[in-house]
């Protein structure tokens, strides 16, 4: 009898533990299913494919090349040859950087000797910060020659602008370094806005 007590309390004990874990795995499909669908009824439209930028070998342009061809660079789910026709294909054919690129046989070894060597040509900071302060003296130098007064403001301070963000894009801040950008800044102004 107590034989028969124990097999009928096991049964039920077996049981419990089945429905306790059939109701974990429902509760788990339930919620996996629920955050899917909410994130699917935020968004009703479909968002446009990102074309990879290509680089030309304009070290202006790196930065930008750069910070989108990162999230493949740091990617570890990608092997590395993999990653090097992604860096053949994001490059402007019979450019520079192509020519830096295709230097390299397009191996997983070499894949990041090709990334060190287009940063080290293309992507220093200090070779950047250089030529947009470059930029900044080139448009000092043409607004001398042209005349303060025939000065396209809205353009001037579009152009400017560009310069500033690139060089804040780089560590070069307003404040650490506004003692020298603020008067290259003032000279590409019209004397009339200088006087206002």
């Amino acid at each position: 009898m107590p034989n028969r007590h124990m097999k009928k309390t096991f049964c039920l004990l077996r049981s419990t533990e089945i429905s306790i874990e059939l109701c974990s795995q429902i509760e788990q499909l339930y919620l996996k299913d629920s955050s899917t669908k909410d994130f699917s009824e935020k968004r009703k439209f479909k968002l446009p494919k990102i074309e990879l930028k290509k680089f030309d070998g304009d070290a202006k342009n790196y930065l930008s090349f750069w910070s989108q061809f990162r999230k493949i660079h740091e990617d570890t789910s990608i092997p590395n040859e993999d990653k090097f026709q992604y860096l053949l294909q994001a490059v402007v054919p019979k450019s520079k950087a192509a020519r830096v690129v295709e230097s390299f046989p397009a191996t997983a070894d070499n894949y990041q000797k090709a990334i060190s060597q287009l940063q080290e040509r293309f992507g220093r900071n200090d070779l950047l910060v250089q030529i947009y302060v470059r930029d900044l003296l080139s448009m000092v130098m043409k607004n001398a020659a042209t005349g303060r007064s025939k000065t396209d403001l809205p353009a001037l301070y579009d152009e400017l602008e560009a310069k500033i963000r690139a060089l804040e894009s780089l560590g070069r801040t307003q404040e650490k370094y506004g003692d020298f950008l603020s008067p290259l800044v003032e000279s590409c102004l019209p004397e009339e806005v200088l006087v206002a």
